[in-house]
Formats: structure tokens, C-alpha cells, sequence
């Protein structure tokens, strides 16, 4: 069962492979300070949250978060909604005059910069941030080579800010949590009004995306484990 919480005052609930089971260890971190998302973007409209309990040690589990690529997911919802979204990047790039996506299309957290996405921050190991900003249903809007110290500090009217950071923690004995957490944020009040309205139409539809991209990198560190036998019942 995932828990998906907003700071719209609701909490939106639906089942799924990914999980919310509690660790000590992830209470602990959270307690520890703050993730590599919450300094980016410390006030958001709307934060969603979903885990998956890997049955995999965290190095694994990590290395297979860095190079999977979500395009080669056997889950059908993940890839069209993938295929749209490279279909809808392939358009502005070409009407911006941007070199065009190879064919196929690779859509991983190594090239997020072709999507117009700038990678925030990364703690090797554990975590990683990316975050986009972009004017609403204008994806041309995304290529504005912000950094992320820019994207940290910018706060002009009519965008909206969204930042997605992973989390690996070591969960139990060769175990691991992968968390993911969403947040987003308006820049305005009118632009927020569209965001809640989007965010009301498309919420169980990311919902299930969501959850397949964690289990599709959960796959990915077992079947790995599964291969290297040995050295996944070394680790620790």
C-alpha cells in the first residue's frame, strides 16, 4: 500500500508494487536533517512520497538506480507514458534548433539535460536530486540552461518549480529502502491554481508511474543479486 501525501491537505492513497513500510533506519535519516530535495526546494505546493522495500544491498541497488534505463521497462504504463514524453521533448528541441534525441531514446538519471532537467545535487551512495522549471504546457520552457544554484534561487511569476530526489537506505541485513519524493512548487498564485488542477486530473495516473520506475530498479538490483549470488551475500 503506498501513501501518497500532498500539502494540498489530502492524502491520496492506492495500491501498487511499491511499498511505504517504515524503517527505523529511514526515520533515523530523516530525523538527521534534511534530504539533498528539501534544501533545493524547501516550500513545495505538493510533495508525493512512495518506497519499495529492495531485496538487494544499498551499493547494488544504487549502481542499478544510476544506470537503468526506464525506456526498456517491460511495464506497458511506463512505457507510453515515457514514449509521449520523448515524443513531446523530441518537438521542442526541434523547434528550438536543439540537436535532436537519438533513436531510441535513453531516459535515465545519466542524461536528464536532454529533457531540459538539471541534475541538483547527488550524495554517491545514497541520494540523488534533479529538478526542472518551466512555464505550464510550454515544454520549450524547459531548456533554459538554468544551473543549480540558479534553480535553487529562482522565483519569477508564471513558472513552476519541480524537484524529484532518490534515496537509498539500508534496510535490515542485504536489504534496501529506495525512496522517492516529488516536490513541487508554483511560482504565483494564478500558476498554482493551474498546478492543483493538473495535479487533481493526472495525480492517480503518476501514482502508478511512479510505482513502476521503483520497481523497475528494484527488478533491476535483484536480478543483478541474483547473478552475483556470492558477493550480494558478502555485502552488508
Amino acid at each position: 500500500m503506498q501513501n501518497i501525501s500532498t500539502q494540498q491537505g489530502e492524502s491520496r492513497q492506492g495500491e501498487g508494487q511499491a511499498t511505504t513500510e517504515v524503517s527505523s533506519e529511514g526515520q533515523q535519516r530523516t530525523a538527521a536533517g534534511p534530504t539533498l530535495l528539501e534544501s533545493f526546494l524547501p516550500e513545495a505546493d505538493i510533495v508525493v512520497n512512495q518506497e519499495i522495500v529492495v531485496m538487494a544491498p544499498p551499493e547494488v541497488t544504487y549502481a542499478a538506480l544510476r544506470r537503468v534505463d526506464f525506456a526498456k521497462s517491460r511495464s506497458l504504463v511506463l512505457r507510453a507514458f515515457l514514449a509521449l514524453r520523448v515524443a513531446d521533448v523530441r518537438r521542442a528541441r526541434r523547434r528550438l534548433g536543439l540537436a535532436p534525441l537519438p533513436a531510441p531514446a535513453r531516459v535515465s538519471l545519466q542524461n536528464v539535460q536532454d529533457y531540459g532537467q538539471v541534475k541538483l545535487a547527488e550524495k554517491e551512495g545514497s541520494e540523488i536530486a534533479v529538478g526542472a522549471i518551466a512555464r505550464p504546457m510550454r515544454t520549450e520552457s524547459l531548456f533554459s540552461g538554468r544551473t543549480a544554484a540558479e534553480f535553487k534561487a529562482f522565483d519569477c511569476p508564471g513558472h513552476i518549480k519541480a524537484a524529484a530526489g532518490f534515496v537509498v537506505t539500508p534496510y535490515g541485513q542485504r536489504r534496501t529502502l529506495l525512496s522517492y519524493e516529488a516536490r513541487i512548487r508554483a511560482t504565483d498564485t494564478r500558476t498554482r491554481r493551474q498546478l492543483f488542477f493538473w495535479d487533481a486530473l493526472t495525480a492517480p495516473l503518476m501514482q502508478l508511474v511512479t510505482s513502476r520506475m521503483l520497481r523497475y530498479v528494484a527488478t533491476v538490483a535483484e536480478r543483478q543479486c541474483a547473478a552475483h549470488a556470492h558477493s550480494c551475500r558478502q555485502a552488508t
